[in-house]
């Protein structure tokens, strides 16, 4: 061990010199420095089991909690009743003594430097026997009861009695036992409420969801791989969507490499993002919307690659109304985005391809745009209407979570 007092400095020695070799030897030799704990941090408390939220008088209940101190160590413990006062010093405990009626119990805990958790509180239901018969909620408990985010718990229930059940949230009416499988992104306190004429008997139970950190990708189309297929089987290098001076319809498509995903990556958001596209004339409405597909195309792209049957399914469609002369400032974005780039992902590819094109609705047809607003055929321009896409660099935006 390192004796530090044989650093110190004495009378002629240049103190700044000193200073300095102090700092350093304690940054380097262990034992020198003592860390600096926040002794004033509360520890945290919880109740994990209650052995039946309604007993009849003298009849045993058993409660299980427990604590966390992140900077000292959990040295004592409080159970309370709202009707009947303290009950317990302990972590768990047993008894048969609580009198008739609704009582919150509260726990709460202390840690070596004398601070005191938050209390949190559970309801129990103490009858007379012989009295009015209520309803009985005998289990409702979350299995596991922390998960990190993206993962699933399950809440398990079983009700005595007659009458109805509904447990919130997000869940409703439920039949007087059973299980469901549920997947809160946050902490979520689920509470189940037996109801009939003698009354409403409730129970909760608490899901902690750990976060986890999110992951941000930026993947840009590989060049070499995206193009354009032309309705009459020309396939070009550029992207572009929509149709070209000889009113030849063209059809886009963009790949993107996925392989820098982790393959054990859980897909939280996508957004594709064509906002540098350059808008060519009026391809709004003549070309209609502006759909995209998942179409895994390859490598490279062929004559067959045309979609002459639009298929049902597209991942985003986009209509700017009539006249259109720039793209949104902002990514299209959609869950169909995240399902597909998820399957790809789950089977070992290392692309992700898009098809873009134009289709019309069945209300084109019945709108007038004989306005020469809308033609996109002014003094010297060409008849073409589309977007070049590639012009725009155009990008995917991943955002991803690994599971621990």
């Amino acid at each position: 061990m390192l004796d530090c007092e044989k650093y110190h400095t004495h009378g002629g020695v240049n103190l700044r010199k000193a200073a300095i070799a102090i700092l350093m030897l304690a940054v380097i030799v262990t034992g020198c420095v003592r860390p600096v704990v926040n002794t004033k941090l509360a520890p945290l408390a919880y109740i994990d089991s209650v052995s039946s939220p309604q007993v009849y008088t003298g009849e045993k209940i058993i409660f299980t909690g427990h604590a966390i101190s992140s900077n000292g160590q959990v040295v004592g413990y409080n159970w309370r009743s709202s009707v009947n006062g303290n009950l317990s010093q302990l972590a768990s405990f047993e008894t048969d003594a609580l009198t008739s009626g609704q009582h919150t119990i509260w726990f709460k805990a202390q840690d070596n430097y004398g601070n005191w958790s938050d209390e949190v509180g559970t309801n129990v239901t103490v009858t007379i026997p012989g009295g009015p018969e209520r309803m009985s909620v005998r289990i409702f408990t979350a299995t596991p009861p922390e998960i990190k985010d993206g993962d699933w718990s399950t809440l398990t229930w079983d009700v005595s009695g007659y009458g109805s059940v509904r447990i919130d949230p997000d869940i409703g009416d439920v039949s007087m036992s059973g299980s469901r499988a549920v997947q809160p992104r946050k902490d979520t306190i689920y509470t189940i409420f037996a109801r009939n004429d003698e009354g409403t008997l409730t129970a909760s139970t608490r899901i902690l969801v750990t976060p986890l950190h999110v992951y941000t990708t930026t993947l840009y189309s590989v060049a070499a791989e995206d193009g354009t297929v032309r309705k009459d089987k020309v396939v070009l290098d550029g992207v572009m969507v929509g149709q070209n001076e000889m009113q030849i319809p063209m059809q886009g498509f963009l790949s993107f490499d996925i392989s820098s995903i982790p393959r054990d990556a859980i897909i939280k958001g996508v957004d594709l993002d064509v906002s540098k596209s350059v808008v060519v004339n009026s391809p709004f409405p003549f070309q209609g919307a502006l759909n995209m597909y998942n179409q895994q195309f390859g490598s490279s792209l062929g004559s067959n690659d045309y979609m002459v049957i639009v298929p049902a399914g597209y991942l985003y469609s986009w209509n700017y109304n009539f006249v259109a002369t720039m793209m949104p400032s902002t990514p299209f974005t959609s869950p169909d985005f995240v399902i597909t780039l998820q399957k790809q992902l789950d089977a070992g590819s290392n692309r992700y391809q898009i098809r873009l094109q134009f289709e019309k609705y069945y209300y084109y047809s019945r709108a007038d745009y004989t306005n020469q607003r809308y033609t996109g055929v002014y003094s010297g321009e060409s008849s073409a209407n589309y977007l070049d896409i590639s012009a725009g660099n155009a990008r995917l935006i991943v955002r991803y979570v690994i599971p621990q």
